[in-house]
């Protein structure tokens, strides 16, 4: 098999499987909600850890998909090795899922709004 479609399929093949991964945790993750309701006072604690857990992710995500652009680009220029082929596939699989199940752009939103005082808190509307 040439080097262009190995490569192709391996990036496809981890975007496939990172989708279907994402689909199914998410129905999982809706299906089983057992959060337990926090004090007001422990709101702020919980905003500030959440925010510094999601920078920690982000950075994670972003080093995971380096790793999958260079896995990319070796396994282009190599000889089309097995062990290369399955290593890119794993390194495209784990940034996506780690983005979409962040929801960076819907939590970041919420953390600007708590820190301009403007989320409704008492009535759990986030």
């Amino acid at each position: 098999m040439p080097t262009n479609y190995l490569v192709s399929l391996s990036i496809l093949l981890g975007i496939f499987i990172s989708v279907l991964l994402v689909i199914v945790i998410d129905y999982f993750s809706k299906k089983s909600f057992f959060g337990t309701p926090i004090s007001i006072e422990k709101v702020s604690s919980c905003f500030e850890e959440g925010e510094k857990q999601l920078n920690k992710n982000l950075r994670i995500g972003f080093w995971t998909l380096l790793m999958a652009i260079g896995s990319t680009v070796v396994l282009y220029f190599s000889n089309g090795e097995a062990i290369l082929f399955f290593a890119t596939t794993l390194f495209w699989m784990l940034p996506i899922p780690l983005f979409i199940l962040q929801r960076p752009f819907k939590r970041k939103k919420i953390y600007a709004l708590y820190k301009k005082n403007q989320l409704p808190i008492e009535n759990r509307d986030f």
